[in-house]
């Protein structure tokens, strides 16, 4: 019992981390309407993480959100086309000009 409570806990503590590109990045966490956010920042890209639970958000509403997030933390528009992802973790490049 005391190994699946550790399990559930390691799970849960993993739940914001980001891909290995973004280990060593700044992040900030942006909220949205309902939705929370954490973003990770290299460079010109960029790993958004929703951290808020919804019971099934549509994917076009996390993506419309996370991209706002996205712009709030950076200060930078995302280039079209490249905003991607699902409904736990958007991936994209940004267009600062």
């Amino acid at each position: 019992m005391r190994s699946f409570v550790f399990l559930a806990c390691a799970a849960l503590a993993a739940c914001n981390s980001p891909s290995p590109r973004f280990m060593d990045s700044p992040h900030v966490e942006v909220t949205v309407e309902t939705s929370r956010f954490s973003v990770w920042r290299n460079g010109d890209r960029v790993e958004v993480i929703r951290i808020s639970p919804e019971a099934l958000p549509r994917l076009s509403v996390v993506l419309a959100r996370a991209e706002v997030a996205i712009e709030r933390a950076t200060g930078c528009r995302v280039w079209q086309g490249t905003l991607k992802g699902d409904q736990a973790v958007v991936t994209a490049r940004l267009a600062c000009g």
